[in-house]
């Protein structure tokens, strides 16, 4: 088998190219189509395929150097930190990510660039065609390719590791997709483990309240570990120690053993685990960037005493480089338009804080497109009241709200509002309402606002 020979044979590492049929997989198009397709087995949480599939190709995972990152919001932009960091310290770094903006590739990179197509190809024929000679040692196969039914997440997920394993990256850096303890990312044994904040959300697979919820992100925890958290209710914060004492993990938290004082906008002084560094100047703009950026030198001053070592120069270049579109990011001017994926209550709070107290505009048109398993009333109920005019719009997803749904939620709250079903002539109409002086800002999930990205940049990957 082709797959079992992956971790011994160097030959066969140097390419994903197999001697199975393409499985109709021929094209970029092909895999993507692929790919795509699985999500009609929807979210399914669990770690038995991913398992099974990793213990095919030898376990090439429990190769890698990892860091896994888990929370309600903030992942991406801490992973992003702390690849970069990485990055100009010297070290080859994978990062896994979910969602992407506006190209599948963006989810798995390589020292900031994505994936290849080429790769992606061969990958999705390589993992399509174990699946079947895995079914068929098992005695399961039948007339589906995808006997094993592996969701997208997980799927993609796989692809992930072995891509890093084959390029020999010296770190990967995860994000959690969903959760945590039944993640699909959750086979790893990481050298240090992340848990940025817990919201409420996904409430239907996470559980009703903040200490369910707590307790399935803590689930990525492994004995003897280290874990760094930006969590900060008491409540929480208490199932998180539990759980660490549980599992003998060093636990390190932000405001108590991390502390940051901010300086100025986009700059803070950080006191740490270890060291200390005088105005620390992130790219990003937004406060929570601070403590998004303190727990990304959280893990670099643990990996250091791992034997990854990082002078204070690759930390603020890293810090001050990072750029991770679709979190409040300005994609233009004259009127701005402002670009923010916040996805649940939490984050939409954040945001609306940020627009009260960071920008300054005479009116506010939203361009808005929420997925229907979010609270959709009370996160209108936070922004609607800021605003002028709101369109209310959808990405190209089956599970995202209607317009009209969210109209109706919403329309006790605003002063004018409309339905334009497609995001970027959404995005078009609110420039064509707004004046100079005024803000469009496009938020409600980073589905609708990597949408409204290609709007701007209709070339560009990221």
């Amino acid at each position: 088998m082709f797959a079992a020979n992956f971790m011994n044979d160097p030959t066969k590492r140097m390419s994903f190219k197999s001697q199975r049929p393409a499985l109709g997989i021929e094209s970029y198009k092909d895999a993507i189509d692929h790919l795509f397709s699985l999500q009609r087995f929807g979210i399914k949480l669990g770690l038995d395929n991913m398992k099974r599939m990793l213990q095919a190709f030898g376990n090439p995972h429990q190769k890698l150097k990892a860091v896994h990152i888990a929370g309600s919001n903030g992942k991406g932009s801490v992973a992003a930190f702390a690849a970069n960091i990485f990055q100009q310290a010297g070290y080859r770094v994978g990062l896994y990510t979910s969602p992407h903006l506006s190209d599948f590739s963006e989810r798995i990179r390589i020292n900031g660039e994505p994936i290849t197509t080429d790769d992606i190809v061969q990958l999705t024929r390589f993992v399509r065609a174990t699946q079947r000679q895995v079914a068929e040692e098992d005695g399961t196969v039948d007339n589906d390719d995808s006997v094993i039914n592996m969701t997208f997440f997980e799927f993609t997920t796989l692809m992930a590791l072995l891509y890093f394993f084959q390029k020999s990256v010296d770190l990967t850096i995860v994000e959690v997709g969903m959760g945590g303890r039944l993640d699909a990312t959750n086979v790893l044994q990481p050298l240090v483990s992340v848990i940025t904040n817990v919201a409420t959300e996904h409430q239907q697979y996470l559980g009703n309240t903040l200490d369910k919820i707590a307790g399935e992100k803590a689930g990525i925890l492994k004995p003897n570990g280290i874990l760094i958290t930006g969590i900060s209710q008491p409540r929480v914060i208490a199932k998180i120690r539990s759980r660490s004492q549980a599992m003998k993990n060093k636990l390190y938290r932000v405001g108590k053993d991390i502390q940051t004082t901010e300086k100025k906008q986009g700059a803070f002084d950080y006191d740490g685990i270890f060291s200390s560094y005088k105005t620390v100047e992130i790219g990003m703009i937004g406060r929570y960037q601070m403590i998004n950026g303190a727990m990304a030198i959280g893990i670099i001053e643990m990996l250091n005493i791992l034997g990854y070592p990082v002078e204070e120069k690759a930390i603020r270049e890293g810090l001050k480089n990072t750029r991770w579109p679709g979190r409040l990011e300005i994609a233009n001017q004259n009127p701005i338009v402002l670009l923010d994926g916040a996805h649940n209550l939490e984050a939409i709070k954040t945001l609306k804080e940020e627009l009260k107290t960071n920008f300054s505009y005479e009116k506010l048109f939203l361009v808005i497109g929420i997925m229907e398993d979010k609270p959709i009333k009370a996160m209108l109920k936070q922004l609607l009241p800021l605003t002028h005019h709101v369109i209310f719009t959808r990405p190209s997803l089956k599970r995202a709200a209607s317009p009209l749904s969210l109209l109706q939620a919403g329309k006790k709250a605003i002063r004018t509002g409309e339905i334009v079903e497609d995001v970027k002539t959404a995005v078009q109409k609110a420039i064509s309402l707004a004046k100079r002086n005024d803000l469009v800002c496009v938020t409600g999930s980073l589905f609708t606002a990597g949408e409204a990205r290609e709007f701007f940049y209709p070339q560009v990957k990221i």
